[in-house]
């Protein structure tokens, strides 16, 4: 056997093997096992594992209240800095504006110029003759308006007021010939009116433009061509800067390029190197001192470094807290990344400019070539009309696709309606549909004239066909032949200046006729070419030698034109007013839709709006609206925030505006927290009659609220059945001691409710919110319900095979996915209960009244909020206080956006929305 087993290893092997397998635990280090898998591990006690837990918990809600206090300090630094903010780019909107007007002028020729102060006319004289005359009746209307009206109305809002207009010894004439609201209103239709005009002129102004760079797209795209390769080349145009040389603070020496003025750039550009006077303007454009990265200054320096230190430490403490214990309740604070704000130099930047610039160009006014459509389009339609007996063949069914069709050959000389025949066309000649209608309508309407010219219809399509070709070959010659003619006329001329010189010497005006006339030269490049003549000699004072070589350098900048006609044909045509028109029934629609509810809103919300905002700064009030006179001051925003008038607004303002956050935060929250828990009680698997709970709610949000709420004003006021329940319970108990007349009613919820104001509403308080739970859970159970609904199945089975209990997964799946739905809507919510005017005004009416003024404002009650306080002091009072009201209005907008911009940092719809996707 051993002998056997020496002979063939292969057998000694496998009895090897099966006498391991017999005894598996032989030969395995068990003590490094148990190293591994480490299994002496001592367990946390209870009170340990309590304690943590509750430090957790600490935690969490110390970084929850200080993320609270951070936020609320962020929101303050946003409106601050947003205020300021606002007013610096408004001022650089206005510069920009006049900017762009100083550009748009000096790019434009004489009639842009001119469209300036005759609005329309660069319109006219592109072709929008329409267009044109809106823009010049719009002018015409706005001056008539303004010497009119507005300056009148524009000089009453200015002086508004008794004492401001200097009347005030003339107290009839005054009341004759004042009225300030007329004032206030006709002053902002005009303020209005005077925007909405330097729009529709700005509007004008470059619409007249646009015609101008259509027409001349092509010299327009050049000077964004060169804008770029003086970018891309900017080292090769030295006579732009100056290099200057010098030693920084450590002694260490320096050379930089400092780039002269736009200004210098631009008559470099035309005198050194022979640049075009439109591209040497758009080269000026460059901001060529940014083409260097420029050093931070000591106070970037400061800033950038503290940003940079501040986050190293940061990193390293993240680090920590990543390997540490408590890396779940720091989780939200450990992603923030230093981010260095983004530069505004260097060459990449810089040409990631002018490139943008070129292809928005490019995009802009590259649909306004209709040279490739328009021979496209005519060469289709000259294909099909070149073939007229095909043609006729295929009208009447008689080609050979019709007979493969199986179509019945109609009689030749009857008359087929061109959209019937259209088909059969398109069949034949595989065209597009526009061509087949249009080559059978020809046919037609040959048919319906034989009888008066006598000319056969094949005849008078062969007659339209040549007609076409003619005009189509006039087309390609006029804006490709003659232009690429034109361009190198110019070159030549450029490159051979005695001639120029010699025709220039005739004087301006026959300068430009003779080269038009005799060179196919445009108007454009007569003008430029007389332009540039004229800058030279004035520049190098008559030199001819000079000024033959600067010419000569023109020529040889223009060469990239020509190359650019050589390769794209153009022929600019811009769009008229009934394409325009049209546009707003076609692409344009929405806008034509939306204009209405556009208009409406201005009219019934934002002028009242502006208004509103305006009566805060004057003292607008019942008892001078009616004699009409009242003018600027701030007493109204002196009032509110003063505890030394008689009215004491201020701690009025100040209790109601108290009130008014703790009803909407009660309001919002009682609703919200019980709706949900009615919405999980109801959805439970184990409830019956589901659709039948839910149709209760439904019912109860069907009724009218204010129905609901006037039936529990009268329920618990002081007639009502509660407290006659509870007076004829009182008088049942102590009907003896009445009778004897030891004891005396009280009526206990009459004053609880309604009656006695010494305990400063708070039961009226409680009533409220009380009955606001009942009008509002049913919304919030609605909405919570199907929200349920839709929570995946797998996270709770997930859940609940890693040992998660019901409490676990309500507050880490059910409540993540209530509060990232119901977000936006709780924060509307909150936003709806500061301006809860229903559920107040029709329970409480605000009431109950406070005893004396000693307490509270005599128009205010304890349960008033804002937005009823408002009211009353407008409406319900004899003294209609506007401007004050309008102050409080002002004022609860301020609030609700602060609370609005606090709420929505804080939500997960918006900071973490991709963990829901």
């Amino acid at each position: 056997m051993e002998e056997n087993q020496q002979a063939n290893p292969s057998t000694a092997a496998a009895v090897e093997v099966q006498e391991k397998n017999t005894h598996p635990q032989d030969g395995i280090d068990f003590g490094s096992i148990r190293a591994l898998a480490n299994t002496d591990y001592e367990v946390e006690s209870r009170w340990k594992t309590f304690g943590y837990g509750l430090l957790e918990k600490l935690v969490s809600l110390g970084l929850f209240l200080l993320g609270f206090v951070l936020d609320i300090i962020k929101t303050l630094w946003v409106i601050v800095k947003g205020l300021f903010v606002g007013i610096y780019k408004a001022v650089l909107a206005v510069g920009r504006f006049f900017r762009n007007v100083a550009r748009l002028c000096g790019e434009g020729d004489r009639y842009v110029k001119l469209s300036t102060v005759c609005s329309g006319l660069g319109n006219i004289k592109g072709g929008q003759v329409a267009d044109g005359v809106i823009f010049l009746v719009a002018e015409l209307a706005f001056i008539l308006y303004m010497a009119l009206f507005g300056g009148n109305a524009i000089y009453n809002l200015i002086y508004l007021g008794e004492e401001a207009r200097g009347v005030a010894d003339n107290p009839d004439l005054w009341l004759q010939n004042n009225d300030s609201i007329k004032f206030l209103i006709s002053g902002i239709l005009t303020i209005i009116v005077i925007v909405a005009y330097f729009f529709v002129w700005y509007s004008g102004l470059k619409s007249a433009h646009d015609n101008y760079v259509i027409r001349n797209n092509f010299r327009f795209m050049q000077a964004h061509a060169d804008q770029v390769e003086t970018v891309e080349n900017s080292d090769k145009y030295t006579e732009f800067f100056d290099v200057v040389e010098g030693k920084d603070n450590d002694g260490k020496p320096y050379s930089k390029l400092v780039y002269k003025k736009p200004k210098e750039i631009k008559r470099i550009a035309k005198m050194t190197y022979g640049f075009p006077d439109l591209s040497a303007r758009y080269i000026s454009y460059v901001p060529f001192n940014h083409l260097q990265e420029r050093p931070l200054n000591p106070f970037q320096k400061f800033v950038l470094g503290f940003k940079q230190g501040f986050y190293n430490g940061y990193d390293k403490i993240r680090v920590k807290i990543r390997n540490g214990k408590w890396s779940s309740i720091f989780a939200k604070y450990l992603e923030w990344e230093f981010l260095p704000p983004a530069s505004k130099y260097g060459y990449d930047v810089v040409r990631s400019k002018v490139v943008g610039d070129f292809n928005k160009f490019r995009h802009t006014y590259d649909k306004y070539n209709d040279y490739l459509s328009y021979t496209r389009d005519a060469n289709s339609l000259l294909k099909v009309l070149s073939d007229e007996e095909l043609l006729e063949k295929a009208i009447y069914a008689q080609d050979p696709v019709s007979a493969q069709n199986g179509l019945q050959p109609l009689e030749i000389g009857t008359f087929v309606k061109p959209k019937v025949a259209a088909s059969r066309i398109i069949g034949a000649f595989e065209c597009s549909y526009a061509d087949a209608v249009t080559s059978a309508t020809y046919y037609a309407k040959a048919i319906k004239e034989q009888p008066k010219t006598g000319v056969a219809p094949l005849e008078r399509i062969r007659q339209i066909k040549d007609a076409l070709q003619e005009r189509l070959d006039n087309f390609v010659r006029v804006n490709s032949v003659e232009l690429k003619e034109g361009v190198n006329q110019v070159k030549e001329l450029y490159l051979n200046g005695r001639e120029l010189l010699d025709v220039y010497a005739q004087g301006p005006k026959t300068f430009r006729e003779n080269i038009k006339k005799d060179r196919f030269v445009s108007d454009f490049d007569a003008r430029d070419m007389q332009k540039n003549i004229a800058y030279a000699m004035k520049a190098y004072n008559g030199d001819e030698a000079q000024v033959l070589e600067y010419l000569h350098r023109c020529g040889e900048n223009f060469g990239r034109t020509v190359e650019r006609f050589e390769t794209y044909p153009f022929h600019g045509q811009p769009m008229h007013f009934k394409k325009k028109a049209k546009q707003y029934l076609d692409e344009k629609f929405a806008v034509t839709v939306m204009t209405l509810p556009v208009l409406g809103a201005l009219i019934t919300s934002v002028l009242p709006l502006l208004i509103s905002i305006v009566v805060a700064f004057t003292n607008y009030t019942g008892g001078n609206a009616i004699t009409g006179i009242f003018d600027w001051n701030m007493d109204s925003w002196a009032k509110m925030f003063s505890s030394t008038d008689s009215s004491l607004m201020g701690p009025t303002f100040m209790y109601i505006l108290g009130w008014t956050l703790v009803w909407a935060l009660f309001a919002t929250f009682t609703n919200y927290i019980l709706g949900i828990v009615l919405a999980l009680l109801i959805n439970k698997k184990s409830i019956k009659l589901k659709k039948v709970y839910r149709m209760f709610f439904v019912v109860s949000i069907a009724i009218p609220q204010f129905i609901t709420l006037l039936a529990m004003s009268k329920i618990l006021g002081p007639g009502g059945p509660i407290n006659q329940m509870v007076y004829d319970a009182e008088f049942a108990a102590h009907a003896d001691a009445i009778k004897a007349g030891t004891y005396a009613m009280t009526t206990r919820l009459d004053t609880w409710w309604l009656n006695d104001p010494a305990n400063q509403g708070l039961s009226a308080k409680v009533c409220l919110i009380l009955v606001n739970v009942w009008i509002g859970i049913p919304y919030t159970m609605l909405s919570t319900s199907g929200i349920l609904m839709n929570i995946p199945e797998d996270l709770y089975e997930s859940s609940r095979i890693d040992g998660a209990s019901p409490w676990t997964q309500f507050w880490k799946i059910t409540m993540p996915y209530i509060l990232f739905v119901t977000g936006p809507s709780l924060l509307t919510t909150f936003i709806g209960n500061i301006n809860n005017f229903n559920v107040i005004y029709f329970l409480t009416g605000g009431g109950p009244k406070p005893a004396s003024i000693g307490e509270l404002n005599l128009d205010a009650g304890y349960t008033d909020l804002l937005i009823t306080f408002l009211f009353k002091i407008t409406v319900n009072s004899a003294s209609h206080q506007y401007s004050l009201g309008s102050v409080i209005g002002i004022l609860v907008f301020a609030i609700c956006a602060f609370f609005s911009l606090i709420m929505y940092s804080r939500m997960g719809s918006t900071q973490n929305e991709e963990a829901f996707q």
